[in-house]
C-alpha cells in the first residue's frame, strides 16, 4: 500500500536533510530520503499491511518520532519511534 509520510518543515527550521527509517527498510538512514515540498518533508513508501515502527532522521544524526503518530513503546535502537498500522485492502 502506498503510504505517505509528512513532517512539517516549520518544526525543523535547521533541517538540511530528513530521511525515513523503520522496520520496512532495515533502519537504513540513507534508504529513504524525504524531499522538501511546499513547506513539508515528504516521502511515499510502499508498505505491507500490518504494524510498522519508524522514525525520521534529521541531518543524518538526530532521530525524532513522528509528532502526528502514536509513539512506539518498542522502538529499535533505544531511540524515539512511531507506529503506523496499514490495513489490508
Amino acid at each position: 500500500m502506498p503510504t505517505q509520510f509528512v513532517l512539517d518543515a516549520r518544526d525543523l527550521p535547521t533541517a538540511r536533510s530528513v530521511s525515513l527509517v523503520g522496520d520496512f527498510n532495515d533502519w537504513n538512514v540513507t534508504a529513504t530520503p524525504l524531499t522538501l515540498e511546499n513547506g513539508a518533508w515528504v516521502a511515499t513508501m510502499p508498505l505491507l499491511p500490518g504494524r510498522h515502527v519508524y522514525a525520521f532522521v534529521v541531518n543524518g544524526e538526530t532521530w525524532i518520532a513522528d509528532p502526528r503518530a502514536p509513539q512506539a513503546t518498542d522502538s529499535d535502537f533505544g531511540r524515539p519511534g512511531s507506529v503506523i498500522i496499514i490495513q489490508a485492502p
